[in-house]
């Protein structure tokens, strides 16, 4: 009899421990959760005596492209674009002005792949993982296009995608000073979109 009384009282004893520490590997679970996109907007932008497809070369250039306005669209799991302005679109009328910036982001997937973190390429179509980043202004579409002889034009590197969020790090360029063409472009910092809670 005690010995059924001390294997029932062993087994009681096991059940409680492995319960006890269920509960402590969950919430351990929970607190490990990180923030989704804490990063702040940093995006400096230089552009210079470029004018490819453009009506009058522009010059522009600014340490801290300061976002008023952002516009995402989850378009399908394999395409989002998203929209940063430094000026608020509803206010806009007519033509725009010299400083007024839409930087535009694409991310894509292709060959079978969903959208996920990684490095997108700038147009790396092969990768399967792709992306394009163009800046409309008041003269034109500014493109980081293919310059003979350079071999890494960078991409897109993302932290967080979903369907409501999306954060990142730009590193783009096209140097290519003395082109009177292509001129200087470069597009370098951290982006973050999040729909309000």
């Amino acid at each position: 009899m005690k010995k059924n009384l001390l294997l029932v009282g062993i087994a009681v004893a096991f059940a409680l421990v492995s319960c006890g520490g269920a509960e402590e590997k969950k919430s351990e679970t929970a607190d490990e959760q990180k923030p989704i996109c804490e990063v702040e907007n940093s995006i400096s932008v230089t552009i210079k005596d470029y004018m490819y497809g453009m009506s009058d070369t522009l010059v522009f250039s600014t340490n801290d492209f300061n976002i008023i306005e952002s516009n995402y669209q989850w378009i399908n799991d394999s395409t989002v674009s998203l929209k940063l302005y430094n000026y608020n679109p509803g206010d806009y009328h007519g033509s725009k002005t010299e400083d007024q910036i839409d930087l535009n982001i694409e991310i894509n997937a292709r060959k079978g792949q969903k959208l996920e973190p990684g490095f997108y390429g700038y147009h790396d179509y092969e990768s399967g993982k792709w992306s394009r980043v163009t800046m409309s202004t008041a003269y034109g579409t500014v493109w980081f296009n293919w310059v003979a002889g350079m071999e890494d034009q960078g991409g897109v590197t993302i932290e967080h995608i979903s369907n409501d969020a999306i954060c990142g790090t730009l590193g783009v360029n096209s140097e290519k000073p003395d082109d009177e063409m292509i001129g200087t472009v470069k597009v370098n910092g951290t982006f973050v979109h999040k729909e309000a809670e």
